[in-house]
Order: C-alpha cells, then structure tokens, then sequence
C-alpha cells in the first residue's frame, strides 16, 4: 500500500483538470503494458478490473505493490509517483 489519501487523491484530478497534456495513473499502466488484456495478464487478474481501473482513472493502492513489481521486472517504466499522481505528457 502506497498511498491511501483522498487529499492525495483529489490535487491529482485537480492537477488534471489544470493540464490537457495530462495522462492518468490507469491510463499510464494499459499504455505502458500495451493495453487491458496484456494488462491483466500480466498481473494474472481479471481485464474487468483493469477496466474499472481506466474508467475511474486511478489504480487502487491495493494493486500499486504488484503492478510495480511486474513492470520492473519487464523493464517497464514505471515509478510509485506515476501510480499516484499520473505523468504530464
């Protein structure tokens, strides 16, 4: 578990709403593993979460641990503060 702050949370989609060149936290991790389904299989879960996941915007800090683990592992970057807040583009 990273984080767990809706404060945290809510200067990320504030910091969104600023920048149109903004990507979210889910948004970063299905481009990054190269869509829901690699996503998911890749995190052996089910595509549905990861949907869940785009539609809402963040990832659950439940899942943060593992989804950093495995793209470190496949030499994927990605950091704890992408997870959190995102990436400006």
């Amino acid at each position: 578990m990273l984080f767990r702050s809706s404060k945290v949370l809510r200067i990320a989609l504030h910091y969104r709403v600023m920048s149109n060149k903004f990507i979210t936290p889910a948004q970063l991790v299905v481009q990054s593993f190269n869509g829901v389904r690699a996503t998911a299989r890749e995190l052996e879960i089910d595509p549905s979460i990861v949907s869940r996941w785009k539609k809402d915007g963040r990832v659950p800090d439940t899942y943060q641990r593992r989804i950093l683990e495995t793209a470190w592992e496949n030499g994927i970057d990605l950091t704890a503060h992408d997870l959190i807040f995102g990436r400006q583009l």
